[in-house]
């Protein structure tokens, strides 16, 4: 991740959403626009793509855990640059940064990443930054704070993510503004479990990034330090929310006897039926009701930026975007975003 001066354009993005990659310049550079090796290589590591992850043993962490898990290379690195790593040294880097781990925590704070070399410097193109804590904070970030662990899902991992049904407004606590302010979403921190690749972010690996306790607010309104070690999950492949799931289905327990009826002995004798009973007339069985097929939900791709109205404002629906399509006519297309009705003109559109 990139940190940047507040005055840098920064995506107005507020949620997850589907992206169509084919319309990015930077899809076949998983280097990015980087301009030296040591770039390049942290480039390509967070450009990895998304996995099948059934099968794959997956170590799992909580906070404590994770930052148990590469204490001994942050004291190792103490401050280092990866081009300054030793060639033994490296030969413990590299399994590290293969590993795919689950880091457990709640989610206090996320927000759209800026333009960086990785993403060829893409505004509408960028990383989803998420901090983690060990306890769900109640307000944003100040001194006295503890810092977080840093996990970002990539544009490359995003769709994956956003199929899986993940809404970040949803599980965050707060949300940054692109001019880096805070808003509460009106959802408490939820607790996460977020799988993906272990990334040395050697970038912010100096005093000033990593701490235990956030010490002052800058000019820039950031907040230093901002994180507890300079290891990320990063590309984030997975987030599974842990707390306020649906409960597990059960069997359906076996018919209940009628009150001081013994239970039915499959070895007694079934009552015998006299010769001359009246047969009881029995009525037909009810006829089936037809179950629809389900029509396939059609989607619609921004093909030019929309400015929208919100309950909180506005936003922009970004280039590349796709979105579930209600209705249309020769004029506007009326499309689901977050859950909410938004009429578009249609020559934004690839609707046709």
């Amino acid at each position: 991740m990139g940190r940047v001066q507040a005055a840098q354009q920064i995506s107005e993005d507020r949620e997850l959403k589907e992206i169509d990659l084919s319309g990015w310049n930077c899809v076949t550079r998983p280097e990015g626009t980087s301009r030296s090796p040591d770039t390049s290589e942290r480039n390509r590591l967070k450009s990895r793509s998304p996995i099948d992850l059934a099968g794959v043993k997956v170590p799992s962490f909580d906070t404590a855990g994770f930052l148990r898990h590469v204490g001994p290379w942050d004291a190792q690195s103490n401050g280092k640059r990866r081009k300054e790593v030793s060639p033994q040294d490296k030969q413990k880097l590299e399994p590290m940064e293969k590993q795919i781990v689950s880091l457990t925590g709640y989610m206090g704070l996320a927000y759209p990443g800026p333009p960086e070399s990785t993403n060829c410097s893409s505004v509408d193109f960028h990383d989803w930054h998420m901090e983690i804590f060990e306890k769900p904070p109640d307000h944003p970030p100040q001194p006295g704070d503890p810092t977080p662990i840093i996990c970002e899902i990539t544009p490359r991992t995003q769709n994956a993510v956003y199929r899986d049904g993940i809404r970040i407004q949803q599980l965050t606590a707060f949300f940054r503004r692109s001019d880096v302010t805070y808003e509460s979403t009106g959802h408490k921190a939820a607790k996460v479990r977020i799988t993906g690749y272990l990334l040395w972010d050697d970038e912010h690996n100096s005093a000033k990034d990593v701490g235990t306790t956030i010490q002052t607010l800058g000019r820039s309104k950031y907040h230093n330090p901002w994180r507890s070690t300079a290891w990320e999950i990063h590309p984030v492949l997975k987030i599974e929310k842990l707390d306020g799931s649906s409960p597990q289905i059960q069997n359906s327990p076996p018919p209940a006897t009628p009150e001081g009826s013994p239970s039915p002995d499959k070895t007694s004798t079934p009552p015998v039926v006299p010769a001359e009973a009246t047969p009881v007339a029995t009525s037909p069985p009810p006829t089936p009701t037809p179950v629809p097929t389900p029509t396939p939900q059609r989607y619609v791709t921004i093909l030019r930026q929309v400015k929208i109205k919100i309950p909180y404002g506005e936003t922009i629906l970004q280039r590349g975007m796709r979105l579930p399509v209600i209705s249309h006519d020769a004029q506007t297309v009326t499309v689901d975003y977050m859950g909410k009705k938004q009429v578009i003109p249609i020559a934004s559109t690839d609707l046709r």
